[in-house]
């Protein structure tokens, strides 16, 4: 199943981190480039020291980061398992453009209880490919109205989001040092 939920931003599409089907029907739902890679949503800033390349300087930055972002490094258990296929199993079509990962970390319960059930989750922003963030659920039920009322699409959690907030800030890091490359600054 394919999911909508508030962000700390805009709206959100996700689905489970293993669910490749549905990895793949994100895409042609929202009509978005395989040449776009999609952000990975994580319980907590623990994950991100056990599981990826930043060190513990570059996460402490993270946790008092003050705006919402995405922060783009690498994670050797996430290569892995893109690269992943067997016979009876279908594999990621565009594993290849994963060349850094952005990696988004749960900012309230409900979203960190998700996590805690499905584990972590593929993410982009719940608009059509070209159209910009929404902040308003109508509109998502109506640019998603066919694939809601098929069941293929469900709504989590939707509330009013503030539509002053900027997009979230992309960046990495430099090496090793704390020295940030911003992708997109909001």
């Amino acid at each position: 199943m394919i999911y909508i939920l508030p962000t700390d931003t805009c709206y959100g599409i996700w689905c489970a981190f293993d669910d490749k089907k549905n990895y793949d029907k994100i895409y042609k739902i929202k009509k978005r480039s395989y040449d776009k890679p999609l952000a990975i949503m994580v319980k907590n800033f623990q994950w991100l020291r056990e599981n990826t390349d930043l060190t513990d300087e570059q996460v402490d930055f993270c946790e008092r980061y003050e705006k919402p972002f995405t922060v783009l490094t690498w994670s050797r258990n996430i290569e892995l398992f893109l690269e992943y296929s067997d016979d009876n199993e279908d594999y990621f079509i565009n594993k290849d453009v994963y060349k850094q990962i952005a990696f988004r970390v749960a900012h309230n319960d409900m979203q960190e209880s998700l996590i805690n059930s499905v584990g972590p989750i593929w993410l982009t922003s719940a608009n059509l490919a070209g159209a910009g963030e929404t902040y308003d659920i109508a509109k998502i039920e109506k640019d998603f109205e066919y694939y809601i009322e098929k069941w293929v699409v469900e709504v989590l959690w939707s509330f009013p989001l503030d539509p002053s907030v900027p997009a979230s800030d992309i960046f990495g890091f430099v090496d090793d040092s704390l020295e940030v490359e911003y992708l997109r600054k909001g």
